[in-house]
């Protein structure tokens, strides 16, 4: 009995420190307030959630995309989308995370972000219309030392749901003097069309 009691008065108190923390939209989340809550107040991310699918010849990326809600990083709690993707390049398969889609959580995945733009700056797609919402999402290679950057813009494809992206691609690892960093794995500064598939 004693320890039912101890567990509601936890559940209690949590409960009222997350209550009484200022929610404030995702989109001001740079200003990384202690204890906050970075919220999606407009459900704008839910658009970008499913399965999505670029194809071209023999290639294809396919992303797996859910919104987390009130992920705790340590500091502030923040909706933030997740995911995983597998790369075919040439019909060889490259990357593959999709198995990890519900084994991890929050920045533990291979794509998340948590970023909103209402603006066609930074690296907008070619037919980027200004005021429109844009979600931007990091990638991690997982055989090479390359981060992407994927800026997504909501699209209709013949009355299918469709994503433009555009992405750049960083090496994060030292590189020697006198010589230049890999290919990273996927193809970087370009645009592609997903397709809603799930």
């Amino acid at each position: 009995m004693k320890n039912i009691i101890t567990i509601i008065v936890i559940v209690i108190f949590s409960s009222n420190c997350i209550a009484q923390s200022p929610v404030i939209s995702v989109k001001k989340w740079y200003k990384e307030q202690a204890g906050t809550y970075y919220k999606d107040l407009n459900n704008e991310m839910d658009a970008f959630v499913g399965t999505w699918l670029y194809t071209e010849g023999n290639t294809s990326l396919k992303i797996k995309l859910k919104k987390e809600t009130m992920h705790y990083n340590g500091k502030y709690y923040v909706d933030l989308m997740v995911g995983e993707y597998q790369y075919i390049k040439n019909g060889v398969e490259l990357i593959n995370t999709l198995n990890n889609f519900d084994l991890m959580n929050g920045y533990e995945h291979r794509v998340y972000g948590k970023s909103l733009y209402q603006s066609c700056i930074p690296y907008p797609a070619s037919d980027c219309v200004e005021g429109e919402t844009r979600l931007s999402l990091s990638f991690f290679d997982t055989l090479k030392d390359f981060s992407y950057t994927f800026i997504f813009h909501k699209r209709e494809v013949n009355g299918q749901p469709a994503l433009r992206a555009f992405n750049v691609c960083r090496y994060y690892n030292d590189v020697p003097l006198g010589t230049t960093p890999p290919e990273p794995t996927m193809p970087c500064q370009n645009e592609i069309l997903l397709l809603k598939v799930e």
